[in-house]
């Protein structure tokens, strides 16, 4: 239960700054922050429901899958014409590296109870 406790913490967090940065128009926050954190966290649920077992074979795939489908979602801004698209996949990748961050930390925990 607390696995579940820690992901709902992390997301709530997230969501917080993001709305507050949003709010504060800050000139290096894209104005579609708010999609490229939902579709972080829409695709770290995904994975977490799909992936029960923690094997590295199913990390290796779901890490393939989420790097696959980020590309196929930056494309899809640049393809409709996104002015910024720098500031854009800059807001990316840093969410993207927290929620892989965040990922690894949980492994690494798992591990640490499975010794």
């Amino acid at each position: 239960m607390t696995f579940y406790r820690l992901h709902f913490l992390f997301y709530s967090l997230v969501l917080t700054i993001t709305i507050l940065l949003f709010f504060l128009e800050i000139d290096f926050i894209h104005r579609y922050i708010l999609y490229i954190v939902s579709f972080n966290i829409l695709i770290d649920i995904i994975f977490k429901m799909i992936n029960k077992t923690y094997t590295i074979s199913n990390i290796i795939i779901s890490t393939f899958f989420r790097v696959f489908l980020s590309l196929i979602f930056i494309l899809f801004f640049q393809y409709f014409g996104e002015e910024s698209l720098l500031i854009f996949i800059l807001n990316f990748l840093s969410v993207y590296l927290l929620f892989i961050i965040f990922e690894i930390t949980i492994l690494l925990l798992n591990l640490h109870h499975i010794k």
